[in-house]
C-alpha cells in the first residue's frame, strides 16, 4: 500500500495542528490535578516516545545490515525524545531550560518543514516515516504540556547554562560528523547532527548554506559562514522561546520544585 506524503495537505496541516490540540487537551482534563498526575501525564509521553525511537532505530540497524549515523540519537529531536524525561525525573531547571528552548523548536520545525517526508519516502506505510511523524508530534506536545503544568522552570541562570551547553554540543557536532562520515563512509549515509554539516532540504537552512563556502582544514570539512549564521538564529531562538516561556507564566502553577543547578 502506498500512501504519498505530500507537503502543505490536508494531513501535513493535521501534523502541525493536532500536537497542540492533544497538550491542550491533556491540559484542559489535568489542570486541576495533583502535580503526582501531571508527571504522570508526562511519563507515559516520554515513554511513548522513547520506544517510537527505539523501534525507528532498531529498523534502521536491521535494514541496513548494520550500525550508521541514523542509530545514533545525536540529533537534536532524537535526544530531544530523551530530554523531556530527564527534566522530570531531575526536577532541574537546566535540562527542562534545553528541553524547551532547543528540542520543542527543533520538534515543531521539522514538522512545519517535513519535506524529507516527501522526497525521502516512497509512502508513509514505513517505520522511519512514522516514527518521524509520531516523534515530532510528541516532542511537540509533551514540550507544550510541561510548559503549561509548570514542570518547566526557567530562569536566567538555568538560561545561560543552557546556551553553553547548546553551544558545546554544537562544536562538537561537527567533529563529530566528520569522525563519523569517515568511520561509516562505507553505509552511505551522512552524519549531521545539529545540522552542522549540511542543511536539511527544503528547509531556510539551505539559504545559509549557499551564503557560504565549505573548507576542508586538517581533515575536517565545515562552512564557517553557514555555522555562524545557524549559531546566531539559534540564540535568537532560544531568546524567543523564553520570551514565550515568560508570556505563559502567569497561567502556570507555582507549586512544583525543581532545581537551578544541573
Amino acid at each position: 500500500m502506498t500512501v504519498k506524503f505530500k507537503m502543505w495537505s490536508p494531513f501535513h496541516y493535521f501534523m502541525i495542528i493536532f500536537p497542540f490540540v492533544l497538550a491542550l487537551i491533556l491540559y484542559f482534563f489535568t489542570k486541576d490535578k495533583a502535580e503526582k498526575t501531571h508527571r504522570r501525564v508526562t511519563v507515559v509521553l516520554s515513554i511513548v516516545m522513547i520506544a517510537v525511537l527505539i523501534m525507528r532505530n532498531t529498523y534502521i540497524w536491521v535494514n541496513k545490515g548494520g550500525p550508521n549515523p541514523e542509530v545514533f540519537p545525536f540529533q537534536i529531536c532524537h535526544f530531544g525524545n530523551f530530554m523531556f524525561l530527564i527534566a522530570l525525573l531531575a526536577r532541574d531547571k537546566v535540562w527542562g531550560t534545553i528541553a524547551w528552548c532547543l528540542n520543542f523548536p527543533a520538534g515543531l520545525v521539522s514538522v512545519i518543514f517535513a519535506d524529507g517526508l516527501e522526497a525521502n519516502y516512497a509512502t508513509l506505510i514505513n517505520p522511519q516515516a512514522i516514527a518521524y511523524i509520531a516523534g515530532h508530534m510528541l516532542i511537540v506536545t509533551t514540550g507544550l504540556y510541561m510548559l503549561l503544568t509548570g514542570l518547566i522552570r526557567i530562569d536566567r541562570r538555568s538560561l545561560l547554562k543552557m546556551y553553553g551547553l547548546a553551544g558545546l554540543g554544537y562544536v562538537l557536532s561537527v567533529l563529530v560528523n566528520n569522525w563519523f562520515n569517515k568511520l561509516f563512509a562505507h553505509t552511505g549515509v551522512d552524519a549531521n547532527y545539529f545540522y552542522s554539516y549540511k542543511p536539511e532540504a527544503g528547509t531556510p537552512l539551505e539559504t545559509m548554506f549557499n551564503m557560504g563556502t565549505s573548507y576542508t582544514i586538517a581533515g575536517i570539512t565545515f562552512n564557517p559562514v553557514y555555522l555562524l549564521l545557524v549559531a546566531a538564529v539559534a540564540a535568537v531562538l532560544f531568546m524567543v522561546m523564553y520570551g514565550f516561556y515568560k508570556l505563559a507564566e502567569p497561567a502556570r502553577p507555582r507549586k512544583y520544585t525543581v532545581k537551578a543547578k544541573a
